[in-house]
């Protein structure tokens, strides 16, 4: 079955195109959703200060919140590397033979440990384990599962 004969080709292309525009959008939407949600923790326990302050006339017993803290960095570290991983590792390596249905090149595209696992696979992993909500990664995934065993050639692990 020749490339120009495979039923998946359309949308096939067309996800592994975009998916580095959707990745770099889900990567801003969870830099903005962290800090939003680190603001309003922060805001919660100012508001909680001042009132303990007006009615008791003491500080506030409680410590500033470091949990939200942690929970910022981890996400703020989580979205800057969906967007370097998006531009400079998906834009290049996938969106772009995709959107050629240049398969062979995605075929291709392999790191060679006993056997030939494909980046396009490891990467989409990546993304479900540690992207925005688990579902980032079916971008890079749902392409990959597609051409490893629906593709238009059998691939040779």
């Amino acid at each position: 079955m020749g490339e120009s004969e495979w039923k998946h080709a359309g949308w096939v292309s067309g996800l592994g195109k975009w998916a580095w525009i959707i990745l770099l959008l889900l990567g801003i939407g969870r830099i903005l959703a962290e800090l939003g949600t680190f603001m309003v923790a922060i805001a919660d326990w100012t508001i909680a200060q001042a009132a303990w302050v007006l009615a008791f006339g003491t500080p506030y017993p409680e410590p500033i919140p470091l949990g939200p803290l942690g929970v910022l960095i981890w996400g703020l570290i989580g979205g800057l590397l969906t967007l370097i991983v998006a531009l400079f590792i998906i834009r290049p390596k996938f969106s772009k033979p995709c959107g050629e249905k240049d398969w062979e090149a995605l075929y291709g595209w392999t790191l060679k440990l006993g056997a030939k696992i494909p980046w396009m696979f490891i990467w989409g992993i990546i993304y479900v384990i540690f992207g925005w909500g688990y579902f980032t990664g079916i971008f890079v995934m749902l392409p990959a599962i597609m051409l490893i065993w629906f593709g238009p050639r059998k691939y040779e692990w």
